[in-house]
């Protein structure tokens, strides 16, 4: 009996040990993930709305217009103090899980670029979404992503298979892709045309 209780005890204060350890490594490394993370934010921002831009964090939240779409953080986009767009970070159900991006609307709401921020769509297929060397147009080396930009939400129809060219075997994640930014589009459109002169 003495030696259960004995195991017991030194089991537990191992346990102690060991759960004070990972906070320990945990307050340490999250000041650098978080760091990361905005480097990460920054450059993305900048990516889908390129320019001498500054970019300010919306305190209110937008809403979409489809419930199977989520509107999360949205960051209007400055220079020389007036607005001239917003940046809009949308999830898109795709095959596997949610797709998130960040998408540049301008005030017209034209796209001015998109970013995959994560997915977990099948390598091969729907991973080509964001995938730089997979062009669906290999003549004038057009990414998956690079045909949303110029493209304009209210105007075009940005539909796979219409006016956006679908990835091979990848039809939901292509349509998922492709709704998101148009829902970001009308979305930063409604918002800049309350707010922008």
């Amino acid at each position: 009996m003495k030696s259960l209780v004995k195991f017991t005890i030194t089991l537990g204060a191992l346990g102690v040990i060991v759960g004070l350890l990972l906070v320990m490594v945990y307050r340490i490394t999250l000041p650098v993930i978080n760091s990361q993370d905005l480097k990460a934010l920054n450059e993305g921002l900048a990516g889908v709305f390129p320019g001498d831009n500054t970019f300010e964090k919306l305190n209110e939240t937008l809403k979409s217009s489809d419930q199977t779409i989520t509107i999360g953080d949205c960051y209007e986009v400055k220079n020389g103090g007036n607005i001239v767009g917003l940046v809009v970070t949308v999830s898109s159900p795709g095959s596997q899980a949610p797709i998130k991006m960040l998408v540049g609307v301008k005030k017209d709401g034209t796209i001015s670029g998109v970013k995959i921020l994560s997915m977990s769509e099948t390598p091969g297929l729907g991973a080509n979404a964001d995938n730089p060397t997979y062009f669906v147009n290999r003549d004038k080396k057009i990414t998956f992503l690079d045909q949303f930009t110029g493209k304009n939400a209210l105007k075009d129809p940005l539909v796979s298979k219409q006016d956006i060219i679908a990835l091979t075997g990848a039809t939901i994640t292509s349509n998922a892709v492709s709704k998101g930014v148009k829902i970001a589009g009308e979305v930063g459109y409604n918002y800049l045309k309350g707010v922008a002169p």
